[in-house]
């Protein structure tokens, strides 16, 4: 199985969305880190990141957040990166480690893609 399955979403500006297949781990948070640099050098600017299908996430998997994250800002500085259907916990997760603090975290991914400018 693939870690992230792919997709585009039209909005004000192009979105793509990683959604998430399984949990971020040490044998393969590097595949998600090197999955956005492609991304990014492929021309993605705003991605989502789909959780939905994941129910926990480790320091390692937090960490993969915070990279891919910097790969997207790399241009502007800019919050290009955007969460979305996160589980309660990992909310509670990302908010305690700071990440929300500039990782924006929606209920959708719909939201999520609808609030890049």
């Amino acid at each position: 199985m693939a870690l992230v399955t792919i997709s585009q979403i039209q909005k004000r500006v192009p979105v793509t969305v990683f959604r998430l297949e399984e949990r971020i781990h040490l044998g393969n948070f590097s595949e998600l880190e090197q999955l956005a640099k492609e991304a990014y050098e492929n021309g993605t600017r705003n991605l989502v990141i789909d959780l939905s299908r994941i129910d926990s996430m480790t320091s390692i998997g937090l960490r993969a957040l915070i990279v891919v994250h910097k790969i997207l800002a790399q241009a502007d500085n800019g919050n290009h990166l955007k969460i979305a259907r996160a589980a309660p916990a990992m909310c509670e997760i990302m908010q305690v480690a700071g990440i929300s603090q500039f990782i924006e975290v929606y209920d959708t991914v719909e939201e999520a893609a609808a609030s890049f400018k």
